[in-house]
């Protein structure tokens, strides 16, 4: 039998972040790789909607954007969520702001499509996925598929029965569109509110630590495409599995990229930073440590150095007899404010360049988090060469790469 490669990640608006198109062309590389069957699994049960409900990007002037769907979730599982009015005009907003290229109107006008007002965002999320990774050898996979949830019963109500009295299980109810939290109290099982959950009148959802053991055992898979997070449970899970007589597949972590576009390229060469550099600390870290380097002049070194000669002069002035307390405090003062404005005409002297890096920090680490964390194939599809760019993706994936120089698909 042919090998079953899986891999899967709650859905997201527009695909979700980079990293769902990492794991998805994974699955199917590997697959490809050994002759396998690769399956996309569209988490559609979670419920943590504020991780999904924003667009982040970099607008046609550089500058880092957020568009919130902002709409009370009433604790539905996302998937069931329905699309409201919101949400296309939120797509529309997008598109307006981002680059016009010659790719803009073709993305658009299948992204709006998806997105119809009056349909859940599972199925939104279904009919995206199928469009981006079309040509691709995927199975896609709804876990709101009813032969899998009967398939699944068995194993999460030995899981909930298990559970020790007064924990919580690693099971959900969906309680019609809402995925509920339940407690074992004695021989029965409760909600968060005291309520009484009568397990048999559910139907059972599983949670982080009993999702993959569902799937396994569903599948039979043989290998997992999994993200650093789901690298680390997954190692610790062998208990589970062992408990449920169920086998795991082995583990196969993600490729992780940074991706370098020209311009970012360009403003390395501006700056004469490295990739690795701009993937280090902070933002405000980076501007600091470029303005020291440029202008020669380190804030935090003058201002020690200067408070120190000036408390060992003033200690020598104490020992004559004389009170040096209010000419302490005002020296203290004159140093800080002398080297603030010596800091701020450094600043305005180089800040053509402190601009290029913050724009270069912006690109490689947006919001001080890794690029495949926040931005969406969406964006990159744009600029470099539509839906082409998700098989110029595939063309160059590599488990052991770090960073990968973006050409035009």
């Amino acid at each position: 039998m042919p090998k079953t490669i899986v891999t899967g990640q709650q859905i997201g608006l527009l695909g979700g972040p980079l990293y769902t198109a990492y794991k998805v062309l994974g699955a199917a590389f590997r697959a490809s790789e050994v002759s396998g069957e690769a399956i996309y699994w569209l988490e559609t049960n979670d419920a943590d909607f504020n991780e999904i409900n924003h667009i982040d990007f970099l607008d046609s002037g550089g500058n880092l954007r957020t568009l919130t769907w902002d709409i009370d979730s009433r604790g539905y599982s996302c998937g069931l969520m329905e699309i409201d009015d919101k949400l296309p005009q939120l797509l529309e907003e997008f598109f307006a702001a981002i680059r016009q290229t010659e790719f803009t109107p073709a993305l658009k006008e299948p992204a709006l499509d998806c997105y119809r007002k009056g349909r859940t965002l599972g199925e939104a999320s279904m009919q995206l996925a199928k469009d981006l990774f079309a040509g691709f050898p995927l199975r896609f996979f709804d876990p709101m598929d009813e032969d899998f949830r009967r398939f699944s019963r068995r194993i999460l109500l030995r899981e909930a029965k298990k559970t020790p009295e007064g924990q919580q299980c690693n099971v959900f109810v969906m309680d019609g569109p809402r995925r509920r939290a339940i407690f074992r109290e004695q021989d029965e099982f409760r909600f968060r509110d005291g309520g009484v959950a009568d397990i048999r009148d559910f139907p059972l959802v599983p949670n982080v630590y009993t999702r993959s053991v569902c799937q396994d055992a569903y599948f039979a898979s043989d290998e997992y495409i999994a993200g650093p997070g789901e690298v680390k449970y997954l190692g610790e899970m062998a208990s589970q599995y062992s408990f449920h007589g169920v086998t795991a597949a082995t583990v196969v972590p993600r490729m992780s990229v940074t991706l370098v576009e020209p311009k970012t390229r360009r403003l390395l060469g501006k700056t004469g930073l490295t990739v690795e550099e701009a993937l280090t600390g902070s933002r405000e870290d980076l501007l600091k440590q470029l303005l020291r380097h440029e202008s020669g002049f380190d804030v935090t070194a003058v201002t020690e150095e200067a408070n120190r000669l000036t408390e060992r002069f003033l200690d020598d002035i104490a020992a004559l007899g004389l009170d040096a307390g209010d000419l302490r405090k005002k020296i203290a003062n004159e140093i800080k404010g002398a080297a603030g404005k010596r800091r701020a005409r450094e600043k305005e002297r180089h800040q053509t360049l402190l601009r290029s890096t913050g724009r270069l920090y912006d690109a490689l680490m947006p919001f001080g988090k890794r690029q495949e964390r926040v931005f969406n194939l969406f964006y990159y599809m744009n600029l470099y060469g539509g839906k082409d760019f998700v098989h110029w993706l595939y063309r160059n994936y590599n488990w052991n790469v770090e960073i990968l120089e973006v050409t035009n698909a």
